[in-house]
């Protein structure tokens, strides 16, 4: 069992160990701007957004990051869940020259 943060080096089951299993290799989970805009989306909008976005759960959050990224001259595709933007990389993967 993991006992901590998410790190390249972290502590398992008691053991240090180097981590080939994380999702974090960027290293976002323990970068310190993220972790202070994400205190602060949470003091401002809770804890999650309580439901899937073709429900009820779009926030205006969602759609000011949409629109930011729409406004650049970069390609992108804003995925949620991290599922989704890994099966669509995988499936991109396949197209490009």
């Amino acid at each position: 069992m993991l006992e901590g943060e998410q790190k390249p080096v972290c502590i398992f089951d008691g053991r240090e160990v180097i981590n080939l299993a994380s999702n974090n290799y960027l290293g976002l989970t323990t970068h310190k701007a993220l972790r202070k805009a994400a205190l602060d989306a949470v003091k401002r909008y809770g804890v999650g957004a309580g439901a899937v976005r073709t429900i009820a759960g779009t926030m205006k959050l969602h759609m000011e990051l949409e629109e930011q990224i729409g406004r650049s001259n970069v390609e992108a595709c804003v995925c949620f869940i991290g599922l989704t933007a890994n099966a669509e990389r995988c499936r991109r993967a396949g197209k490009e020259t």
